[in-house]
Order: structure tokens, then C-alpha cells, then sequence
């Protein structure tokens, strides 16, 4: 990876998995600058690290980096960077939902570049997946040192990747339903929890490393009159799998919303 300076504007969990991936992955970074917004997670950062530096204020993140990330909530985003003044030579990586990149264009003209990414958690373990828009060289090179890239030719898929990453709670409170049964039928905890963390870990990597479609995969998980079908037929007749349409329409209006 080539040496850049990395900075955050926006101290949150997100930047604390970023950052830390990134130290994990001994990534070519020459200097990481955070924000104080949230300074026990900065102080964290700091610690790890010498290359890690909380500034006083956004305008010194900007003013330490070639490359900003933005991360801040929606809600203040606009406001934030009308008070920050960057330079043409940064490019400019947004976090922010719903806000596009025509109107990121007018809040931050003239800088090198401009895209949205949508890092998720475990880039900190070096596994997660991040969208990207529009096919960016640094975000790219960024975020695959820290897991996967997807990007995207179209802004309204983008939204739609960042709408389906709505479903992570969902997916923990699945397993959580799974660990309740098990615990319920005499289980210890820390077996259920070892077990279905084991267990889906393995369903994805079986998904990522075939070329098999995802009703491929459902059928070569099924042996007919088995205990697969039959879950998997009561979960269908009782809808289960029809909700996830209909929530995730909902995601992608507030997503839309925001802006």
C-alpha cells in the first residue's frame, strides 16, 4: 500500500475499527489524525500506536492528511464541513448516509476526489466488506488491506448496499434466538455462543469461496425429508424470509430520507 497521511473527521466506532484494522494489517500509512469528538475512543487510538494522533480540532485532521474520512452523523454533516476548509490536493472518502456525491461535490469543491464508502465492523478484524462509489483508487487500496471491496457504478445501488447492511442486529438477534433455544435445553452459554459464532463463520465462508448461487446452496444444504427442509419450510410458510424485503425498503427510505 502506498505511504499516505489517513484523518477522521468523526471519532466513532467505526473509525476505531478502521484504525485499528489498519494497524493489524501493518498497512504503509505514514501518520493517522483523529478528531477529539469522542475522546475516550481517540485516547484508545492514541494509545495503540505512535502514528495515531488526536487533534484539536477537525481543521487540524484535515490539515495532518492527504486523506479525510468523513464520519460524522447526517444530522450535523453539512454543518461540520462548511466550517472546514480543504485543500485541492485531498481527496475526500464520506461515511455519512444519504448524503450523495453531487452534494458532496458542492460542500467540498475543488479537492483531488471525492467517494462514499461503507465500511462495517469487521474491517477491525480484517474481514469486513466495504462498498465503495464511484471505483476509487485510495479507497480501494484503503479498504482492501482490511478485508473486502465492492464498488459500484451506480450511486442508487450504492444506497442499496448501505440499506442492506441494515440487517446486521437482525442477523445477532437470529443467532441470539438459536442461543436461547440451546441454553433453554441445558447448554452453557459459552457453548452456544462458541457453536453458532463457529457455525455461520462457516456458511460464509462457504459462500464466499464457491461459485454456487444462493439457491444452490440452499438445495445442497437440504436432504429431502431432512431436519434442513424442514426448518427451512416452516420458516417459508410462516413468511419469515418475505419480511426482509419489506424491512429492507424501509432502510433504503430513511437512507433516502436523510438527504
Amino acid at each position: 500500500m502506498f505511504e499516505m497521511r489517513i484523518g477522521f473527521v468523526g471519532t466513532g466506532g467505526i473509525t476505531r475499527a478502521i484504525v485499528t484494522g489498519l494497524l493489524k494489517a501493518g498497512a504503509g500509512i505514514e501518520a493517522i489524525a483523529v478528531s477529539n469528538r469522542n475522546a475516550h475512543i481517540a485516547k484508545d487510538l492514541a494509545a495503540l500506536h505512535p502514528k495515531v494522533r488526536v487533534c484539536g480540532s477537525n481543521q487540524q485532521v484535515l490539515e495532518a492528511s492527504d486523506v479525510v474520512c468523513l464520519a460524522v452523523r447526517p444530522q450535523v454533516a453539512r454543518d461540520v464541513i462548511r466550517e472546514l476548509d480543504f485543500a485541492q490536493t485531498h481527496r475526500v472518502i464520506s461515511f455519512i448516509p444519504g448524503l450523495r456525491t453531487d452534494e458532496l461535490a458542492r460542500l467540498i469543491p475543488h479537492v483531488a476526489g471525492i467517494a462514499r464508502a461503507v465500511p462495517l465492523p469487521a474491517v477491525e478484524q480484517r474481514i469486513g466488506t466495504t462498498s465503495v462509489y464511484p471505483p476509487d483508487d485510495a479507497a480501494c487500496e484503503l479498504f482492501s488491506t482490511i478485508g473486502t471491496v465492492v464498488e459500484v457504478e451506480s450511486e442508487d445501488q450504492f444506497d442499496c448496499l448501505h440499506a442492506a447492511t441494515a440487517t446486521m442486529a437482525s442477523y445477532f438477534a437470529f443467532m441470539q434466538s438459536q442461543a436461547d433455544w440451546l441454553i433453554a435445553k441445558g447448554l452453557p452459554p459459552e457453548k452456544a455462543r462458541s457453536f453458532l459464532s463457529s457455525y455461520c463463520a462457516g456458511m460464509a465462508h462457504r459462500a464466499e469461496h464457491t461459485d454456487y448461487s444462493f439457491p444452490e446452496l440452499i438445495q445442497h444444504s437440504i436432504t429431502p425429508g431432512g431436519i434442513n427442509e424442514k426448518v427451512l419450510l416452516e420458516l417459508s410458510s410462516a413468511g419469515a424470509f418475505d419480511l426482509y424485503p419489506h424491512a429492507l425498503d424501509g432502510a433504503l427510505a430513511w437512507i433516502n430520507g436523510v438527504r
